[in-house]
């Protein structure tokens, strides 16, 4: 009987440990994200995911995500094809690697698995230089606070440059311009379009899952600072 007992009460402090495992896992998963939320400010953006066709394409997905909320019919395949500049030309001269300009093009080619990405500019060329119908412009010198209060509380949903999953960036491979600069890529580069915000959490339509995803705010200010502080509006021509 004692035997007994003591079998029964291992098992329940082993179930009890289990469920404070899960628990202590399930806290630190929402320190960053989560996808359960009550919004203070949420704009009605379609969510559209990267995959299968566009695995590194998150840049041109996200730009699709905001034009279609503007009236716009373009696929995101047929903005990274038709619309965005890109280039694979990577090579080697005395030793040295050299490749595109992100700032430029679209360095690699977003319908493959192993390129790389694009910053703001690319973006705003792709469309600016594209179509007569909608404007893109760069935003600058911006906190989230202050893009949250003049555009997102305007139903203007905005392009950000982060990381994937909130993840701290890190130097990438490097490789040198035809001006002979030295270049390192900012590994774990990601473009989401962020549509609303409540007092702990931003929320964002996310390429990588082709949903609505919430972040902490105090974790994407440093991912967003990290990738340059980056945004970019799109609007419809009057």
């Amino acid at each position: 009987m004692k035997k007994n007992i003591l079998l029964i009460f291992c098992i329940v402090i082993i179930i009890i440990l289990m469920v404070m495992i899960i628990n202590l896992v399930n806290t630190n998963n929402t320190n960053t994200k989560t996808n359960v939320f009550v919004a203070d400010k949420l704009i009605d953006v379609k969510p559209l995911c990267q995959y299968p066709n566009l695995p590194t394409g998150c840049e041109s997905v996200a730009a699709t995500m905001v034009l279609n909320y503007l009236g716009s019919e373009i696929t995101s395949e047929e903005f990274a094809y038709n619309w965005l500049s890109y280039s694979e030309s990577f090579y080697y001269l005395d030793g040295k690697l050299y490749g595109p300009n992100p700032n430029e093009v679209f360095a690699g080619n977003p319908f493959t698995n192993d390129s790389y990405g694009c910053f703001s500019n690319v973006i705003i060329n792709a469309i600016n230089n594209h179509s007569s119908d909608y404007t893109a412009k760069s935003i600058t010198n911006t906190t989230l606070e202050e893009l949250c209060k003049e555009y997102i509380d305007n139903n203007k949903p905005l392009l950000i440059w982060a990381t994937m999953s909130m993840k701290e960036s890190y130097d990438g491979d490097s490789w040198y311009f035809e001006d002979g600069s030295l270049f390192t890529w900012t590994a774990g580069e990601h473009c989401l379009v962020l549509v609303g915000y409540n007092k702990d959490f931003y929320f964002f339509n996310d390429p990588l899952s082709g949903s609505i995803v919430a972040y902490k705010k105090d974790i994407v200010k440093k991912r967003f600072i990290e990738l340059g502080s980056q945004a970019v509006y799109i609007y419809k021509n009057n």
